[in-house]
């Protein structure tokens, strides 16, 4: 019995039954497409206590200021300050090709790898984002803002 496993993924499977071209493509990504994107950045849920965020810190300074944010790449969310003065938070992981490239600029998230734009609430505002982002609560208390 051999004990050494090897990790496969969906493609290579796919491949080595001898699939390929359009007919590689017809099983791989299905009719709707949900395959195709990069299984292993899937948006996954905060902690039940949230994630903190202490403004009196140099690290999350950037959330002082209107239109300023503040990437987390451990828990793949985005921090925003609107110019309205209220806090956002989206996934950092963009809808349309599970890129990890979400930035905000003028009260809107985007995502720098093809151009898709998202409100301060996730939805989509162009082609590129009309599946959205996965948005979180933002609480504030003093000066510690709990995404949730």
């Amino acid at each position: 019995m051999n004990t050494t496993e090897e990790k496969m993924n969906r493609l290579t499977f796919l491949k080595q039954l001898g699939l390929s071209g359009a007919s590689l493509m017809a099983v791989y990504c299905g009719v709707t497409m949900s395959s195709c994107t990069n299984e292993s950045d899937e948006v996954t849920p905060l902690p039940s206590t949230g994630i903190k965020f202490d403004l009196s810190l140099a690290a999350n300074a950037a959330l002082l200021t209107k239109g300023g944010y503040v990437v987390d790449r451990t828990n793949n969310i985005v921090v925003a300050f609107t110019n309205v003065g209220t806090y956002v938070a989206v996934t950092l992981i963009c809808s349309h090709e599970g890129q990890k490239q979400i930035t905000y600029a003028t009260d809107k998230f985007y995502c720098t790898a093809h151009g898709a734009t998202y409100d301060n609430t996730g939805k989509g505002t162009n082609a590129n984002g009309s599946a959205g982002l996965k948005a979180y609560t933002v609480t504030q208390s003093g000066t510690v803002l709990t995404i949730t």
